[in-house]
């Protein structure tokens, strides 16, 4: 059984009604968006589950911004509240989701601009391409 990505996590979240994923990019995690991440039992669980995926994105992300992982990371919004394990874990859990959902509006974003340009041939030309394909 393959194991459910974050992003699958925030699209099904979506999905279901329990929050919407541009909240999620827009304002984050720390607010309560993710009623499944409010408590640290939850977010350290969440980071369990993902680690691997998680650990994935911090290498990227630290990678693109240069520097260490515990300056990237001192950086972020709570950094400077780590104080443990479980805070590091949290912190991650709800960086991780916003940055993915970022990464999902983002793409939306592309989507929805590629799909204005479609809408912009005229007539004859959409009917030439759809017989094309």
């Amino acid at each position: 059984m393959k194991k459910e990505t974050i992003e699958k996590f925030l699209l099904k979240g979506e999905k279901q009604g329990n929050f919407l994923i541009s909240d999620v990019a827009t304002y984050g995690c720390s607010g309560g968006t993710i009623s499944e991440l409010i408590y640290y039992n939850d977010t350290v669980k969440f980071h369990d589950k993902h680690e691997d995926e998680i650990w994935d994105e911090l290498n990227e992300s630290v990678q693109e911004q240069g520097g260490t992982h515990l300056s990237y990371l001192s950086c972020l919004k709570g950094g400077d509240q780590v104080d443990d394990l479980s805070t590091l874990k949290n912190l991650l859990s709800w960086w991780v989701c916003e940055v993915i959902a970022q990464r999902i509006m983002d793409e939306r974003e592309d989507g929805s601009r590629k799909m204005d340009g479609f809408d912009k041939i005229d007539h004859l030309e959409k009917r030439l391409l759809a017989d094309q394909g």
